[in-house]
């Protein structure tokens, strides 16, 4: 949903909706999927079809992940948690992130075990073939649901959480591509370092998604122009002038916005009020993804703290206010 050119974000309650719907579809369409090829390789005998089946089930627990830290990320604030609990959310995908590491790993390693001779290499039957074209049919579906649903959250949690749907494509493809170059072109070195390049986009994926984490856990935003949002909106306010200390950190899709500013030091506390709130009114016309903001207004001349923390204008591209420069 865009307004003005700007994405304009789902209510909490259309949120927690979207994420418990696309969380549940994984639950039940990788139960589906588990179902079918653990049957199917009990019936075969085939233990790759019943591992594969395995598998599945692990994408489910991913599943129920999201499904529990959507419904305690929405919960509201409380004396231990002031902020609320939507650092539920980081704190999955950081988990998620581990588990596509771990994935990846673990198919670096049988790749190597290939390359070195050090495990045999059993060309998949027919069955593990038909679970292998289940599979991606499957995950392929769910994936994409759940890149659309995280699209429209802009929930990294459950982008997180598609990329491991995605991966668990690649490595079916993987499959498939082993016994192409295997048994049609005989070519096992091409099966081999196909599955070396997969394994090691898995792992960069997982890693990227981890470092994404670090950005919120450490209070900071990726889009860096939030700031030049904020000193344009001070810009924009008459009676308000000099930001400084200005303070953004991301809680899940969401920016907490803390700045000073100065204002006459004869006006009233209600004026300097009133004058905040506009302030605050233009901030969130230019900034649409806001949580919280909270002006501290002072004296204009009057520096009676230190400034030990937050961002002035000339620390963000350079930039200066038209007010400081006049």
């Amino acid at each position: 949903m865009k307004t003005d050119g700007f994405a304009v974000p789902l209510n909490p309650q259309e949120r927690l909706r979207v994420l418990k719907r696309a969380s549940w579809a994984g639950i039940i369409g990788n139960l589906f999927l588990s179902a079918l090829k653990i049957t199917t390789g009990l019936f075969s005998g085939s233990l790759a079809v019943i591992g594969d089946g395995i598998d599945s089930l692990s994408d489910v627990v991913t599943s129920m992940v999201t499904l529990y830290a959507a419904k305690a990320g929405s919960a509201p604030p409380d004396p231990e948690h002031p902020w609320g609990h939507g650092r539920v959310e980081t704190i999955a995908t950081k988990t998620l992130s581990l588990i596509i590491i771990m994935a990846g790993l673990q198919l670096l390693v049988m790749t190597l075990r290939k390359l070195t001779g050090t495990a045999a290499s059993e060309l998949p039957g027919v069955i593990a073939l038909f679970a292998a074209g289940i599979s991606i049919l499957g995950k392929t579906i769910l994936s994409v649901y759940k890149f659309q649903a995280s699209r429209i959250t802009e929930s990294r949690m459950m982008q997180a959480d598609a990329i491991n749907m995605r991966n668990d494509i690649l490595l079916s493809f993987a499959v498939l591509a082993g016994v192409f170059f295997t048994r049609i072109l005989n070519l096992p070195l091409i099966d081999v370092l196909a599955g070396l390049c997969v394994s090691i986009w898995i792992i960069i994926s997982g890693i990227k998604v981890f470092l994404h984490t670090n950005t919120e856990l450490m209070d900071s935003i990726d889009d860096k122009d939030v700031y030049r949002q904020v000193f344009e909106s001070v810009d924009a306010v008459q009676g308000v002038s000099n930001p400084h200390r200005v303070r953004i950190r991301g809680l899940n899709s969401l920016y907490v916005i803390d700045l000073d500013v100065e204002v006459d030091g004869s006006i009233t506390v209600s004026e300097a009020h009133n004058l905040a709130c506009i302030l605050e009114r233009e901030i969130r016309n230019r900034v649409r993804k806001v949580f919280d903001i909270m002006v501290h207004v002072e004296p204009a001349g009057v520096a009676d703290h230190v400034e030990g923390y937050g961002l002035v204008p000339g620390d963000i591209g350079g930039i200066t206010t038209e007010k400081q420069e006049n």
